[in-house]
């Protein structure tokens, strides 16, 4: 009895559970420029959770992992090419990863910090990001750059030339959890 009183208490006081997030209502995009070219591939296979309390936006945690070999550039030939060493190395390093530590009103929408790992390399990110509430579900959005170079993807061999593909790439997604 003890038990069941307390679970309904956290439930009545709005402390928020992890939420999952639903990978086909959901995208995550990854756009950069191939001989000045700006070419966008998506990460068909991702998972995530998503602990967020909008009255304790500070509060939040959330972590997306995506498989690295699933990202699709519209080509066979071209997905087999960056999942090699050279690029993520997938069989090595077969998930990157995003891990919020934080959410901070800004402006009118909020300024998520956390740590991305990608081939082992992890480094802190800050961006902006929208949360709305659909349904009973919450949406996530939003965009950041980075440099795949920090991260070793195409460091290696003529890739390593920025003049070929760039440094800069941007990572957009929306994130939609299940509402469960």
């Amino acid at each position: 009895m003890a038990a069941v009183l307390t679970v309904a208490g956290m439930l009545v006081s709005g402390v928020a559970q992890a939420d999952p997030v639903d990978p086909a209502q959901s995208l995550v995009r990854a756009t950069f420029k191939q001989f000045n070219v700006p070419v966008s591939g998506d990460f068909k296979k991702f998972s995530g959770q998503v602990d967020f309390n909008a009255a304790k936006p500070e509060a939040t945690k959330a972590t997306v992992t995506v498989q690295t070999a699933s990202f699709d550039l519209g080509d066979p030939l071209y997905n087999k090419e960056v999942a090699k060493p050279d690029w993520f190395d997938s069989a090595k390093f077969p998930d990157a990863t995003f891990s919020v530590t934080s959410v901070k009103p800004a402006g009118k929408g909020y300024q998520a910090t956390g740590d991305l790992t990608i081939r082992g390399i992890k480094k802190p990110l800050t961006f902006p990001v929208s949360i709305q509430s659909q349904g009973g579900k919450s949406v996530f959005s939003g965009q950041t750059k980075i440099k795949r170079l920090d991260f070793k993807v195409g460091a290696s061999g003529e890739w390593a030339d920025t003049s070929l593909v760039a440094d800069e790439v941007v990572i957009g997604f929306k994130l939609v959890t299940t509402g469960k």
